[in-house]
């Protein structure tokens, strides 16, 4: 009996290293877009309580996406019995959505720093 691995799926640790990012900027990017939509308000002091949890939100964005990656472009593919033992690269459609899903989420991260230029 032949076992194969079973290939993780990429798309949840994109999901989670975009969900991580967002949630790191939501200290800086969150009161802009709520003042671009016209909604102020003391209350919105309060979002900077997620300010003190950016390092440990980063360090998970960062790992879910170095996990992601080595999925993406380090997978070992599983042989069946009629397969062929051909080396694949990766597939340009996971690539792609991993570059494009990396360059939003360090959009997220470096917020901080740029949205000083907006206001």
């Amino acid at each position: 009996m032949q076992t194969t691995k079973k290939k993780t799926d990429y798309r949840h640790l994109i999901a989670g290293g975009i969900a991580a990012s967002l949630t790191t900027s939501i200290c800086c990017l969150g009161p802009l877009a709520l003042l671009a939509t016209g909604v102020s308000g003391a209350w919105m002091s309060n979002l900077m309580f997620f300010e003190r949890y950016q390092p440990i939100l980063i360090a998970v964005t960062l790992l879910a996406f170095v996990l992601a990656g080595r999925n993406v472009f380090f997978t070992t593919n599983a042989v069946g019995e009629n397969d062929s033992c051909q080396h694949r690269g990766p597939d340009w459609k996971k690539a792609s959505v991993f570059a494009a899903s990396s360059c939003l989420a360090l959009v997220f991260i470096s917020s901080e720093y740029w949205i000083l230029f907006l206001v």
